[in-house]
């Protein structure tokens, strides 16, 4: 006959448990976030996670079958958050145009993006882009603004705009095209 100890029931339990939350969390239909360590428990659904990622508890917490602690750190199904993390963003003058380039090394839930620019200190920045410039995963992507003036110093920023329509701005970038060169008209000399 096969006994098994209660203790052995409840970890086999909390194994599966914490293996289905991994599979779950690495799948595509999905939203989850992470629960950052430290501070208060966060809890819901009979589930409490406490502590930090170095210090995980795993175990029974209070009564009924649901009633589980887990190590912060670990997934839970939420509402989506949205993550850029933006490795670069910078303005060029390049051929009689402003070239905006941003390089991305993080893109979560991204619908795309918005280019503002700004043609004095303090001036309310005005949107270049006429329609959303769609986030396709990076890494790097290039913007020309060829409606700039030589010899104006403009300021750029870059608009992240999220799934939910949520924007988050970045920047600036500064970029003056310079002015352009003189004319200049030779008359031929005439000797005799």
């Amino acid at each position: 006959m096969n006994k098994r100890h209660p203790s052995a029931l409840a970890a086999a339990f909390l194994c599966g448990l914490l293996a289905a939350s991994i599979a779950l969390a690495q799948g595509p239909d999905i939203d989850w976030a992470v629960i950052a360590g430290g501070g208060a428990p966060a809890t819901g659904s009979g589930v409490a996670l406490n502590d930090t990622l170095g210090q995980p508890i795993i175990g029974p917490s209070g009564s009924g079958p649901e009633a589980v602690s887990l190590g912060a750190g670990y997934w839970y199904g939420a509402a989506p958050t949205t993550a850029v993390t933006l490795h670069s963003f910078s303005a060029d003058a390049q051929e009689g145009a402003i070239v905006l380039t941003w390089e991305t090394a993080l893109e979560v839930d991204v619908l795309g993006f918005h280019v503002y620019r700004a043609d004095a200190p303090g001036a309310e920045p005005t949107r270049l882009t006429p329609a959303l410039l769609p986030a396709t995963g990076g890494p790097r992507y290039t913007y020309v603004d060829q409606t700039a003036a030589p010899g104006v110093a403009y300021t750029y920023w870059l608009e992240v705009v999220d799934m939910s329509g949520g924007a988050t701005r970045y920047g600036p970038a500064l970029a003056t095209l310079p002015p352009a060169a003189p004319h200049h008209i030779y008359l031929p000399l005439v000797l005799r």
